[in-house]
């Protein structure tokens, strides 16, 4: 027969023993010591000064004095000394100090938290199955951090599985966002949990967006989608195009080839449209000719297009002018100079031309004559003034005086003005002039 037991080695009475009281007694203290085990601690290196009989601790490592080698031992206090129990993979005990329950196993004695748990199902306020193996029925859940900060991570096997979250109304979908199915993150909405709309998807390459939610295309105008990168013209090195300027309603910048339906005659090559609109039935536009730099302007209101008007620049101030329908489509104003003299036109069609330094010669002993070739044409005969010099040298062989009010016969090219004798005067003898006359006509060069 053993002397002791198999498993918590209690020492057995012997055939014929002496004293069995002996035996007996100290099976029953290792038994009031191991069942039912209680621990005050398990991090003390060194006993208490004063224990109390039947006091129990856990050895911590690295302990001296009575408890030295005993690491991880359970020491028990008889009255008179310190004995010590060695655990067995299994054994459990409470800890007062922590209120906390200890297993002993290979890692040494540990709590549950230390341990972790391990649960096929686990089901908090309400019960988990087969698929849900985690469930949580609460009015929030708090996910905090421990130091730091705190990711949530939700795996899947492989690239055609899901990784998601899920909303619900009713356990009836309502919007899912994550991985599904494919690598791209996607946004997806349902109304009734059957039909899906992907709202959002990022692609898992670069980031780039599409979706129902962003525009399908630059000229995209739907309601509540995304602006992308060269919508409506907007962070793109080349506008979008379209053909008809009367159709373009939307704000933004767009391309034309001119000209094209909408756009003022006479433009050509490729242009640029911005619109600004409020609402579609007012709106205005702006169109820039890239080849010549001209810039037009319109307006809408009450859903009809008035008529285009080019606006006007430092660059059109001075140039040829032109008017046609009695709208200027030059310069503002135009000028030159030649041998009978400087001429300025005005958009409007007015035109002013002068000479400094007419010749008036004697035709006749009744006047003196001078015929001046306008230095551009009128449209129609203009209005004359001559301005006599106010130098005495200027007059040869008459005075002031003697010279009546100025006559003409003007066309659109040239003017014959006379300077007849006044009433009273003297024959104008031969050689008789006025030179340094100052002569201004005024009339349109555009009927």
């Amino acid at each position: 027969m053993p002397q002791i037991s198999a498993i918590l080695s209690l020492p057995y009475i012997q055939p014929g023993q002496a004293q069995k009281h002996v035996t007996h007694n100290e099976a029953l203290k290792r038994l009031d010591a191991l069942v039912q085990p209680v621990v005050a601690d398990r991090d003390r290196t060194s006993p208490p000064a004063t224990p109390d009989a039947g006091a129990r601790h856990i050895v911590a490592a690295g302990a001296g004095g009575d408890w030295t080698g005993h690491a991880g031992e359970i020491a028990v206090w008889d009255g008179n000394a310190w004995c010590f129990e060695t655990p067995l993979p299994g054994w459990r005990a409470h800890c007062t100090a922590e209120d906390e329950d200890l297993r002993f196993g290979t890692q040494g004695w540990q709590g549950r938290s230390e341990r972790g748990v391990r649960a096929a199902h686990l089901g908090l306020n309400a019960e988990a199955d087969s698929t849900d193996r985690l469930t949580l029925s609460a009015p929030s859940t708090l996910l905090n951090h421990d130091g730091a900060g705190h990711r949530l991570k939700i795996n899947r096997a492989g690239g055609g599985d899901t990784a998601s979250l899920l909303f619900q109304t009713g356990f009836s979908g309502g919007a899912e966002m994550g991985l599904a199915g494919e690598a791209d993150f996607s946004i997806k909405t349902s109304a009734d949990g059957a039909a899906w709309t992907t709202a959002l998807r990022l692609r898992a390459a670069d980031g780039m967006a599409s979706g129902d939610a962003v525009q399908s295309d630059p000229l995209d105008a739907t309601p509540g989608r995304l602006l992308t990168v060269g919508g409506f013209g907007l962070g793109t090195t080349a506008a979008p195009p379209i053909a008809d300027a009367d159709a373009a309603l939307t704000c933004g910048s767009f391309a034309l080839s001119l000209p094209a339906p909408g756009t003022p005659a006479g433009t050509a090559g490729a242009g640029v449209l911005t619109v600004a609109a409020h609402g579609a039935e007012e709106a205005v536009q702006r169109l820039h000719e890239t080849a010549t730099g001209r810039v037009w302007r319109r307006a809408r209101s009450g859903g009809l297009w008035q008529g285009w008007r080019r606006e006007i620049g430092q660059a059109d101030l001075l140039g040829p002018v032109s008017l046609a329908g009695g709208l200027p489509g030059g310069a503002v104003f135009e000028n030159g100079d030649t041998a009978a003299g400087r001429y300025l036109r005005f958009a409007d069609g007015t035109q002013i031309a002068q000479a400094d330094a007419a010749l008036f010669a004697r035709i006749s002993d009744d006047r003196l004559e001078h015929v001046w070739s306008f230095p551009a044409p009128f449209a129609e005969s203009p209005q004359v003034i001559a301005t006599l010099p106010g130098a005495e040298a200027d007059f040869t062989s008459l005075a002031p005086g003697d010279l009546g009010p100025l006559l003409q016969e003007t066309g659109t090219g040239s003017a014959a003005l006379r300077m007849p004798r006044a009433a009273g005067a003297v024959a104008f003898p031969g050689g008789a002039q006025v030179a340094n006359v100052r002569l201004c006509a005024v009339g349109r060069w555009s009927a």
